[in-house]
């Protein structure tokens, strides 16, 4: 065996060599939440409580914000209410931590160019400021940095800011972090590029460790962003044990007890287990021990809802006396107050409140005709839509005060560039429909949608001569309560005017009737 040889090297050796292995070092293994409550430092100037971050204060944003950390997850959703802390936990502590733990391209989309500065100056610039882990690593001085207002370098990577207006600040830009804010306000193209959050994410492709965090307060239903991306994930809701028999729940408005004759009064919730009210401070207390709990847990995006009941920077009594003041607003006919209400308050989309029907309403309000054609009908109108492979009739009769009933949908297939399909129209056209009394009523006008030029031209010609035919035919058709309806050759104009549908309006009237569209 080898004997060992103990060297003495001198002591700016020894520190060198200490040196090089310190940077050698690998960093501790930290979640997110955690890089957060050691390094992060709120502002004086974008925070209520500035100094160091303590997760503990919102503990319904630490599984948010170690899903975000997370390798394995590729893409995380929140959708929430406001005043629960989203811009803090969930756009600038990713940034912090990337910036410092894993460096890499980051992009930051914001609604508009204005409001991306905005950020870059009041939340992104102070953060930097403050927090020491990151105070270092961006170069604010040098003019040679390539440091502006939108831009941030830092060794290893960058932050680019970027208007979801703005087509020209999301191309040729690889990225492997988005960080997407309030998707919901965005515009529905950039410029004339489409979609900003597709455009946006097709950044990501050549990083197969790519990052997407989206997050926003919902707006309107079926117009969402955010509430799409969250019904294809997770869907996790924040549950909170009830603090008398421990049964986990999600927090929601339909349990909260309050007087709405008395707005300063206390504020209660009632457990959906075992009935028992209890007031805001032991639900809070209760939640330290909350936890989400996911509807589809099969999904591959985490999503998570969130609502101000949960939040704890914000009480329950002015939740409650911000509804009843919107709820006012609402019963005069202004539904603008409760529509923010319900975005911000309780983070869902508002559904536009129109005239509904119910459906077996509608089906009890169905009419079996004796008939062809009930005995209030005075007359027959038709529209014909011009399918690629078909024609689709409908008939409708007309009686005093503009009554109206459906009478017959029809479905005419055939090829457009034959004549057989064009026959078949007008036999159909040409037809009578009789009433309970024998009486036949014969169609007394009929629209037909215009096809495209080219198909026109084709369709067009060699059919002057039976479009002639067909209105002399109809000029001709039977009475109606007893006045002939208008004969054929006063129905006769221009020829240009009245070809089948092809003409200068889109209209034709084959009894030659005024123009009544």
């Amino acid at each position: 065996m080898k004997k060992r040889k103990i060297i003495d090297l001198p002591k700016p050796t020894l520190e060198l060599l200490a040196r090089c292995a310190a940077v050698l070092k690998p960093p501790p293994a930290l979640t997110l939440s955690e890089w957060a409550d050691r390094y992060r430092v709120l502002s004086a100037e974008s925070s209520a409580e500035p100094g160091r971050w303590h997760t503990d204060k919102a503990p319904y944003q630490r599984e948010i914000m170690d899903a975000i950390g997370d390798p394995h997850i590729r893409k995380v959703v929140i959708m929430s209410a406001a005043q629960i802390g989203k811009t803090d936990a969930f756009i600038l502590n990713p940034l912090g931590y990337y910036m410092d733990y894993a460096p890499a391209p980051i992009l930051v989309m914001q609604p508009t160019l204005d409001m991306g500065q905005t950020f870059s100056k009041d939340r992104l610039a102070p953060m930097i400021r403050d927090t020491p882990e990151l105070r270092d690593k961006i170069d604010v001085k040098s003019r040679y940095s390539g440091n502006t207002i939108m831009k941030k370098n830092f060794p290893g990577g960058h932050i680019t800011i970027v208007g979801a207006n703005s087509a020209t600040g999301l191309a040729s830009r690889p990225i492997k972090v988005l960080l997407a804010d309030e998707v919901d306000r965005y515009p529905a193209s950039a410029g004339t590029e489409g979609d900003p959050l597709s455009l946006a994410q097709k950044r990501q492709t050549t990083f197969w460790d790519k990052k997407t965090v989206i997050v926003s307060t919902p707006v309107i239903k079926g117009q969402s962003r955010i509430e799409t991306e969250f019904n294809q994930s997770t869907r996790e809701e924040w549950n909170v044990p009830c603090p008398e028999c421990g049964e986990y729940q999600p927090l929601v408005w339909a349990n909260v007890v309050f007087d709405k004759d008395d707005p300063q009064g206390e504020v209660l919730y009632k457990c959906e287990r075992c009935g028992v009210v209890n007031g805001e401070y032991k639900w809070k207390q209760a939640s330290k021990r909350g936890r989400f709990v996911p509807e589809n847990p099969g999904a591959e995006a985490r999503g998570f809802h969130l609502n101000t009941l949960a939040s704890t920077f914000c009480s329950w009594k002015e939740i409650v006396q911000k509804f009843l003041v919107a709820k006012e607003q609402l019963d005069q006919g202004n539904p603008e107050g409760m529509k923010v209400w319900v975005n911000t308050e309780l983070g869902e989309t508002w559904e536009e409140q129109g005239e509904q029907v119910e459906d077996a309403a509608l089906l009890n309000r169905r009419e079996l005709y004796d008939a062809d054609v009930p005995e209030g009908v005075l007359v027959l109108t038709a529209g014909v839509d011009v399918q690629d492979d078909r024609f689709e009739v409908e008939v409708v009769g007309w009686g005093i005060g503009k009554e109206s009933w459906g009478i017959r949908y029809q479905k005419i297939y055939g090829d457009m560039l034959k004549e057989q399909v064009w026959q078949d129209l007008d036999n159909f056209l040409l037809g009578g429909f009789k009433k309970k009394d024998g009486t036949v009523l014969h169609i007394m006008s009929a629209c037909m949608a215009q096809r495209s030029k080219g198909r026109c031209r084709q369709e067009r010609h060699g059919r002057r001569e039976e479009r002639r035919r067909h209105r002399r035919r109809c000029g001709q058709a039977g009475r109606v309560h007893g006045r002939d309806q208008v004969h054929g050759q006063e129905a006769v104009k221009e020829e240009k005017e009245h070809e089948y549908g092809f003409g200068k309006k889109d209209l034709f009237h084959p009894a030659g009737l005024p123009d009544r569209r």
